[in-house]
């Protein structure tokens, strides 16, 4: 039997470079930061493979290329840090023609310029599987990059962003549905609030991720690094429109989507209690729920009181996907 993926992350951490001398956040974050001349320097990297994170018949090629810069522009966001460069490493099947590679960069360059990075180079191999991988570095005052294992209890939780639409998308298309257009197009080209990221840093967020996996997997990351609890309140969750409609079609539960889709990209910030609503103001954001004391669990609230444990809601490579 495959192991899990984080049990894996978990069984190669040793192999990877802890902080210090001159790494000021290693393995276990959104990105790594690394202090070059007074300032860090964010560095992200992530894959996607055809048949695995998009196909060919629901995505334009433009669209895969933007996504491949967006989903590490997010993880740039989520440690308060501004995306500055991109390079790409292209895995090329002997039946992709060259207009469909100029597509890709196309997409890629779109994402580029939509948050102000420059796509300056990368390499280029033949391969079995039509597959993308992007490194973006971003720039960050080392004194504010925000990392998992900050927050307190006594916090609040907030979301930049909404929750649910690509999985919803995803899983009209598996029942031989026709996927709704507004959720489908939150798979194709998700967006990266480097804006929010970069705010939630300056107004003091402790502790911040982006949610690739699913809120559920995700916030139970920040409780393990920040060796707390969280209540999320399922009410005053983002779901995005059209969520609700597909999963009573569906005959699922919204909260599946919203709580253990994944794809969203959304920001997820721990915040001083006492200033939460207006922060949540000033970032576009919703205040979701609050932190509280160790040992680390996460328990969503539904509305007639009763709680559901969030533990192993979420995105994972190594589990079979849900019908």
């Amino acid at each position: 039997m495959t192991e899990r993926e984080f049990d894996l992350i978990r069984r190669l951490a040793p192999f990877l470079a802890q902080d210090g001398d001159g790494l000021i956040v290693g393995h276990g974050d959104d990105a790594a930061v690394v202090e070059v001349g007074g300032r860090g320097v964010c560095i992200a990297v992530d894959v996607l493979v055809e048949g695995v994170h998009f196909r060919r018949d629901l995505s334009s090629l433009g669209d895969v290329g933007w996504k491949a810069v967006a989903v590490n522009v997010s993880d740039i966001a989520a440690m308060g840090a501004a995306p500055t460069v991109a390079v790409v490493g292209l895995c090329r099947p002997s039946d992709v023609p060259a207009a469909d590679v100029e597509a890709l960069y196309a997409g890629m360059d779109e994402a580029c310029r939509r948050w102000g990075l420059r796509l300056v180079g990368g390499d280029t191999v033949a391969a079995d599987a039509l597959a993308l991988s992007v490194t973006v570095l971003g720039d960050v005052d080392v004194a504010r990059a925000v990392r998992r294992s900050g927050a307190s209890p006594g916090e609040r939780l907030l979301v930049v962003g909404t929750l649910g639409g690509p999985a919803a998308a995803l899983a009209q298309d598996r029942k031989g549905l026709q996927p709704d257009e507004l959720l489908l197009a939150l798979h194709r080209r998700p967006e990266a609030h480097v804006e929010a990221g970069g705010r939630l840093a300056e107004l003091g967020a402790t502790a911040m991720i982006d949610v690739s996996d699913g809120l559920g997997a995700d916030l139970g990351h920040v409780c393990a690094a920040s060796d707390v609890s969280a209540t999320v309140h399922a009410d005053a969750l983002p779901v995005a429109d059209g969520v609700v409609a597909a999963a009573i079609a569906l005959g699922r539960d919204p909260l599946d989507f919203v709580c253990g889709g994944g794809d969203d990209y959304a920001l997820l910030a721990a915040v001083p209690g006492d200033r939460a609503q207006a922060i949540a103001a000033d970032v576009g954001g919703m205040v979701v729920g609050e932190v509280g004391q160790g040992p680390p669990a996460t328990r969503l609230l539904l509305a007639d009181g009763s709680t559901r444990d969030l533990a192993g809601l979420g995105w994972d490579h190594y589990r079979p996907e849900p019908a």
